[in-house]
């Protein structure tokens, strides 16, 4: 049964003056966020087998700290797509990049990851769907497995698994 986790970048500061908003880094606090979302999928088993990842600074500073807790062989592929991606180019990037992945980490912005999570799972816990209906913090992760084949993926064909945000795990809450 494929299982797709999806992460937010972590916290990041409001851009410097002429600074672009593609090369914003994490803050101190989303670095040991995303540390802490890494901790957490080693220890609940979410082990991707695929990292798809929008090239920003602040996406590839979440994946950074959460890498040293995820499998070591990992192979990710930075998806120029995933950065300000509309929710169809969002389900496009998974549907045409998973290829033979069981385990899939997308790691992403808003709104466009929350809009993803939010339309792909059609069961799960109904307290935790509804959770997940309102705020997508920085460094959340939800978890969604599905029974069909990636490229049949589509709105509601999945069932949420969970929904963890930094607050969740001790941290500090998100925006």
């Amino acid at each position: 049964m494929p299982r797709l986790f999806l992460l937010r970048h972590a916290k990041s500061p409001p851009a410097v003056s002429g600074q672009k908003d593609f090369d914003r880094p994490l803050a101190a606090r989303g670095r040991a966020a995303a540390s802490a979302v890494g901790r957490h999928m080693a220890d609940e088993g979410y082990l991707p087998d695929l990292v798809l990842c929008s090239p920003s600074a602040r996406t590839r500073e979440t994946l950074k700290e959460a890498l040293p807790f995820l499998p070591e062989q990992l192979a990710v592929d930075f998806v120029p797509s995933l950065y300000e991606a509309s929710l169809g180019a969002m389900l496009k990037v998974v549907t045409t990049h998973a290829g033979t992945s069981e385990n899939l980490l997308v790691v992403g912005h808003n709104p466009s990851i929350h809009r993803l999570a939010s339309t792909l799972p059609g069961q799960g816990d109904p307290a935790s769907l509804a959770r997940l209906s309102g705020k997508f913090p920085s460094a959340s992760l939800v978890v969604i497995a599905f029974s069909g084949a990636w490229g049949d993926l589509g709105p509601g064909d999945g069932r949420l698994i969970s929904f963890v945000t930094p607050a969740d795990l001790g941290g500090p809450d998100g925006d």
